[in-house]
């Protein structure tokens, strides 16, 4: 009896010292905050467990009107590594401006393109008594929606959507985490070479599978897929900007049904956070169905980053009647 209850002392000893190296390792790893599903799915990728990834948008939150709490902003400042798209996140931006920690800001290396955001005018024009638009103070021109909205011109943070431009991201992440540890350089250089291979024959599928179709124009909730249509030759026509909380005033939603009926449009693409009642209504009138289409924002339910930009592109696919 006395000798099983040495054993078992000694068992539970053996226990407690493997956690306690297990804890100690984990809480070794060095820490890579971002706040946006894509960066946080390459960052995991690459790094295979060589350092914790935190993604501050959590499973349904809300990625463009972010609010962190404090330990996330905790995690931020003490991060070993933040991951941004300045411009996407305000929150995250202000956050990043109090860390002492290298900073990765993808948007300065992506190549970003332009989209809009449109803030109400109400009423009043910007063009001035010679009839020209003016640039505002800091730089972004402004167009006129058919409902009075000003439209804002800044940078696109969707370059996920582009599998070349993930390439990019990817090689950038890849040397900033061989600058963490031993570890993560040689995970991420042997990882990146079949990232890499993957994305590419991502862009080939669907370089081949929009090789042809009747229609090249889409009809979405949110300017988000202005990649696809940099890379791919689509044009988009979008319900709102850049920001999908803005709600459409009718003449924009007649105008968008105008361009459509124009461009001979066979789909209306949607979001599952957008206003449902919306696409219905586009769809009625132009006749045409609804399909989904994934600004893969925040972690999707069952898929990774492939599988969805795959789900898209035979949505796509189906949507503008590619052969």
């Amino acid at each position: 009896m006395i000798l099983m209850k040495k054993l078992l002392i000694v068992l539970l000893l053996l226990i407690s010292a493997c956690s306690s190296t297990t804890e100690s390792s984990n809480a070794e790893l060095p820490t890579i905050t971002t706040g946006a599903f894509p960066i946080a799915w390459l960052s995991s990728e690459l790094s295979a467990g060589c350092a914790t990834v935190n993604d501050l948008t959590p499973a349904g939150g809300d990625v463009h009107d972010l609010e962190l709490t404090p330990s996330q902003t905790a995690s931020v400042v003490d991060a070993d590594l933040v991951i941004t798209a300045t411009g996407f996140q305000s929150a995250l931006d202000d956050a990043v401006a109090n860390t002492s920690a290298p900073v990765l800001d993808l948007m300065t290396i992506v190549n970003p393109i332009s989209g809009h955001s449109h803030d109400h005018d109400h009423g009043h024009s910007h063009e001035s008594e010679s009839g020209h638009s003016h640039e505002s103070e800091s730089g972004h021109s402004h167009e006129m929606d058919a409902d009075g909205s000003k439209k804002s011109e800044i940078l696109d943070p969707h370059f996920w959507l582009d599998p070349n431009r993930m390439i990019v991201a990817a090689a950038a992440i890849r040397d900033e985490l061989s600058k963490l540890s031993d570890e993560c350089r040689d995970n991420a250089l042997e990882n990146f070479a079949n990232l890499e291979a993957s994305l590419i024959q991502l862009d080939m599928d669907y370089q081949n599978g929009l090789r042809q179709c009747s229609s090249n124009t889409l009809v979405v909730s949110h300017e988000a897929f202005g990649y696809l249509g940099d890379v791919y030759e689509l044009e988009q026509i979008a319900v709102t900007g850049l920001d999908p909380e803005s709600e459409p005033s009718a003449a924009r939603i007649t105008e968008i049904i105008n361009l459509a009926k124009e461009q001979k449009v066979s789909a209306v693409f949607t979001e599952s956070s957008a206003n449902p009642a919306v696409a219905d209504i586009l769809a009625n009138e132009l006749k045409v169905g609804v399909l989904p289409l994934n600004p893969i924002e925040l972690k999707p339910a069952s898929l990774d980053y492939l599988g969805e930009m795959q789900e898209n592109l035979r949505n796509l696919i189906k949507g503008l009647d590619c052969k």
